[in-house]
């Protein structure tokens, strides 16, 4: 499916909450996430999503993202990372932790963190805007073993 096929129905979710009354940006990454993290594409099917209160955490299989053992992506994973830029287009919204698979130390912590900042440099050249906040990387509160961690959040909040 083509970008512009899988934009539409953001932009319909956007403009249907817009007609009831003015979502929050919280409410609006939230449509703008489940829209782009569509489960009836295949790429997207090991994505879990998690709603934050001031955000979104989106958890992707290391495996599904990266060729075995390298920092490289697969095309699922540039799909997968597309998906969450698809999320990202409203500047008001972001800003953008990565969460590595396994904190400082932890096994297979080298691997985990090229992969959090290969993650970090595509998504940093994703912003929309010079005031966007710098994509960080740090370590998740609770680790998912074997997924990496995209946190979106409303910039400014909590």
């Amino acid at each position: 499916m083509s970008i512009f096929g899988r934009i539409a129905p953001a932009l319909v979710i956007a403009v249907t909450l817009g007609a009831c009354s003015e979502p929050s940006d919280t409410q609006l990454l939230a449509g703008r996430v489940a829209a782009s993290l569509d489960p009836a594409e295949p790429c997207n099917r090991l994505a879990s999503i998690e709603y934050l209160p001031n955000g979104t955490r989106i958890r992707l299989s290391e495996a599904t993202l990266f060729v075995s053992g390298r920092t490289d992506l697969t095309p699922c994973g540039e799909y997968a990372l597309a998906s969450v830029v698809e999320a990202m287009l409203d500047p008001r919204i972001m800003q953008v932790v990565i969460e590595p698979e396994s904190g400082v130390g932890g096994p297979g912590s080298s691997l985990s963190l090229q992969r959090a900042d290969t993650v970090r440099g595509l998504l940093s050249v994703a912003g929309f805007t010079p005031a966007q906040p710098p994509v960080v990387v740090q370590p998740a509160a609770v680790p998912s073993q074997g997924a990496l961690g995209i946190v979106l959040a409303v910039a400014g909040s909590g």
